[in-house]
């Protein structure tokens, strides 16, 4: 047997916009989802929480900050490859990001101040996700069918 058949399958980005959309949106809900069960997960006091689940938390919390800084990346190369990406709202991105990122360096070490981040970055998240995302996403959908039809 070959190496090359031990090699996993390359993913390739998809091209299409409705493809990347999907793409995109599958992420919108996973990162929300995890935003969910962190906010639940960090109602509990600390002394309800062993600490496996202590670590867990903090894994998540890293893996959501990782998954975002992804998603908003992926998201505005492929907005602005469209051009759809307005300076607002790509400044509106790394504006999210910085604050998710200062809020962490302080929810890292005090526990009780995660609640307050997560719930703040939800709120954000939700708020961009249905607004400017969503008139971005519509306007990349409209390109699209535009450039298409001539």
């Amino acid at each position: 047997m070959s190496t090359a058949s031990l090699a996993p399958p390359l993913r390739v980005l998809p091209r299409e916009w409705f493809q990347q959309e999907a793409l995109l949106e599958r992420q919108h809900d996973r990162l929300e989802a995890l935003l969910a069960d962190l906010v639940d997960r960090h109602c509990r006091a600390e002394a309800e929480c062993s600490a496996l689940e202590l670590r867990s938390e903090t894994r998540d919390c890293h893996l959501l900050l990782r998954w975002l800084r992804l998603h908003l990346r992926l998201e505005e190369r492929w907005l602005g490859q469209r051009g759809c990406l307005c300076p607002g709202h790509q400044g509106n991105h790394r504006e999210a990001a910085a604050l998710a990122a200062a809020g962490w360096q302080v929810a890292e070490a005090l526990r009780g101040a995660r609640l307050p981040w997560l719930m703040d970055l939800q709120q954000w998240f939700h708020g961009h996700r249905r607004g400017p995302d969503a008139m971005a996403y519509a306007r990349a959908a409209t390109t699209t069918a535009t450039t298409t039809s001539l």
